[in-house]
C-alpha cells in the first residue's frame, strides 16, 4: 500500500512539474517603448473585426483582421491581418472580437496566411474603445494574459505622431522660425536701394 502510495505521489509531483514547465516556458525580456517600436515592423491602433483559425489545437493559430484607426509605423492601411499563436508556453496572445488595441507587430514567421505577427512578448496594450490618438492613461484590463502597459507618456513620445489610415505623410515637425534680423536686413537694404533710384531718377 505504501509502494503504491509512493508511486501514485511520484507520478503526481512529475505531473505538476511538467506542466509548470510548460506554463512558463515563455519569458519575455523586458524593453523600453523605444525599443518595442524600433523591434516592430508595424505599429498601430485598431480594432478586432475578425478572427480566423489556421490551425487547431494544440499550439492553435490564429489570424485577427484589425480595422485601422492609427498608424504610429507601417503602411497606413485601412485594415492588418495579425497572426499569432493562443497559447502561452509559445508567448501566445489572444485578442478579443470587438476590442481595440494597440498592437505592435514584426514579420510573420510561423502563421500561414499573414504577413505580420505578433506575441505576448511584442508588448500589445489593450485600449479604451475610439478612434481618437492614443493619450496616457488609455490602457484597459483584460481578461487575458498582457504585459504591455501602461500607456504613458514616455510611450506615446516614443510612438510619435500617427497618420490615419489611407492618407500618406511622415511625423510632422515644427518649422523653423522666420529671423526678424533677416527681414529687418532685408527691410534696409530695400528701402535704401528705392531712396538711390528715386535720387537718381531726380536728377535725371
Amino acid at each position: 500500500m505504501m509502494l503504491r502510495l509512493l508511486v501514485v505521489t511520484a507520478l503526481a509531483a512529475a505531473m505538476l512539474v511538467g506542466t509548470t514547465t510548460a506554463a512558463c516556458a515563455c519569458s519575455c525580456v523586458e524593453f523600453k517603448p523605444a525599443q518595442a517600436v524600433q523591434n516592430a515592423t508595424a505599429v498601430f491602433t485598431g480594432t478586432v473585426v475578425a478572427i480566423r483559425t489556421v490551425k487547431g489545437p494544440p499550439n492553435a493559430q490564429k489570424i485577427y483582421t484589425f480595422r485601422t484607426d492609427h498608424v504610429y509605423k507601417g503602411a497606413p492601411t485601412a485594415e492588418f491581418q495579425i497572426g499569432a499563436d493562443t497559447d502561452s508556453p509559445a508567448c501566445g496572445y489572444v485578442f478579443d472580437q470587438d476590442a481595440r488595441y494597440l498592437v505592435f507587430a514584426g514579420q510573420a514567421e510561423r502563421v500561414p496566411g499573414a504577413s505580420l505577427s505578433t506575441s505576448l512578448c511584442s508588448g500589445n496594450i489593450p485600449i479604451r474603445p475610439g478612434t481618437g490618438p492614443l493619450k496616457a492613461g488609455d490602457e484597459r484590463e483584460t481578461t487575458h494574459e498582457t504585459i504591455g502597459g501602461p500607456v504613458t507618456t514616455d510611450l506615446i513620445t516614443a510612438l510619435g505622431t500617427p497618420v490615419r489610415p489611407g492618407k500618406t505623410g511622415t511625423p510632422t515637425t515644427p518649422q523653423p522660425a522666420v529671423s526678424w534680423r533677416w527681414v529687418a536686413a532685408v527691410a534696409v537694404v530695400t528701402a535704401t536701394t528705392l531712396s538711390w533710384y528715386a535720387r537718381h531718377s531726380t536728377a535725371d
